[in-house]
């Protein structure tokens, strides 16, 4: 559900992040059967929402790159 938030901008700014290699086999799944030809289902550009890793010190690098790209944009030009 999380997926189709940040898809149709419910949600933004945040990463999706899928830790361990099974989820890369679900994110090919997807982008094999949901944007078959003439039955789309999704864009391509939703298939790269979600971002594979396969370990937790990835998942927090990424946590880490996002925070601070956050951080930066509360201390823009307003403070």
């Amino acid at each position: 559900m999380i997926w189709q938030l940040l898809q149709v901008r419910h949600l933004h700014d945040i990463p999706l992040i899928f830790t361990g290699h099974m989820w890369r086999e679900l994110v090919d799944w997807a982008g094999r059967y949901m944007l078959r030809p003439g039955f789309e289902l999704a864009s391509a550009e939703d298939m790269t929402i979600p971002q594979c890793v396969d370990t937790a010190d990835e998942a927090i690098a990424i946590i880490r790159e996002h925070h601070g790209q956050w951080l930066s944009r509360q201390d823009g030009p307003e403070a």
